[in-house]
């Protein structure tokens, strides 16, 4: 075999390692208390959206910056602050995905994915509402 096929190969396999890496540690969840105890590290955190605490957006003083509360699932809410946009009816979601680190009190989070409620959940709860 020449020498670039198995230069090749070994490069192929070295970013196969990286990708799978990366993929079993973002598919992990953790909580915010791990996220306190390692403020240096990233993490990633999924949690249910506290809907009676605030959600702050004022896109004319900063337009890459949102605050919401969230519960992980220890139970712990905790103050987001996101260094993204808020997105288009993000106080519908029920639960956050979300990747950053702690500082403090706070989570600073550099990626939010919101899960938006299924479809079928709003059905439910208008047939709910209609038989009551």
């Amino acid at each position: 075999m020449k020498p670039k096929a198995i230069i090749l190969l070994v490069l192929l396999a070295v970013a196969i390692g990286f990708v799978m890496s990366t993929y079993m540690e973002a598919s992990e969840s953790a909580t915010f208390e791990q996220a306190e105890a390692n403020p240096d590290k990233e993490y990633h955190i999924t949690g249910f959206l506290v809907k009676d605490k605030p959600i702050e957006y004022n896109p004319l003083e900063d337009a890459n910056r949102f605050t919401f509360y969230l519960k992980d699932k220890d139970g712990e809410i905790r103050k987001v602050i996101s260094t993204e946009p808020k997105m288009q009816d993000f106080e519908k979601t029920e639960t956050v995905s979300m990747t950053g680190r702690a500082s403090g009190e706070d989570f600073l989070a550099t990626k939010v994915l919101p899960k938006c409620p299924s479809k079928y959940k709003d059905q439910q709860d208008n047939a709910t509402a209609a038989a009551e």
